[in-house]
């Protein structure tokens, strides 16, 4: 498993997404998460075929790690930027805007999912080619024959 502490500290505790600070968070079952609770977040998520290495993850404080979803990373970056630009005290509130604000934003993340998910054949045939081994599989069927 990959460490928390060794994601965050290159990135000096700072969500890669929105850039606030995060703090550590011993997970209690049946607690929720605050906020900016660091988690680690895969960049190319599992459901595609990433990897839990350290190659393929980064520290996201839990707000912006629950709203990607499936969302590609570069997206969501870009997507959160553009949020924050568009109003400029959003940066501030962040971590403590309401739940109605909260689900317009996540129904923007599911409109740039639904939009990306005509790409998702594509990287289910990437996939495929990557964890599928098509040469072995022809040299056995040819020289069976």
């Amino acid at each position: 498993m990959v460490d928390i502490v060794a994601l965050c500290e290159p990135q000096n505790y700072r969500c890669c997404y929105c850039g606030h600070i995060m703090i550590r968070h011993q997970y209690v079952e049946g607690v929720p998460l605050p906020r900016n609770a660091a988690t680690r977040d895969h960049v190319e998520p599992r459901t595609y075929g990433g990897e839990t290495s350290w190659w393929n993850m980064v520290a996201a404080c839990s707000m912006c790690n629950n709203l990607r979803g499936e969302i590609e990373a570069e997206a969501f970056y870009n997507l959160m930027q553009k949020w924050f630009k568009r109003d400029s005290t959003l940066r501030m509130r962040w971590h403590s805007i309401d739940r109605t604000e909260l689900a317009q934003f996540k129904r923007e993340c599911v409109s740039v999912h639904v939009r990306q998910l005509h790409g998702r054949g594509k990287r289910h045939i990437e996939f495929a080619f990557r964890h599928f081994d098509f040469v072995n599989k022809w040299h056995r069927r040819h020289l069976r024959a």
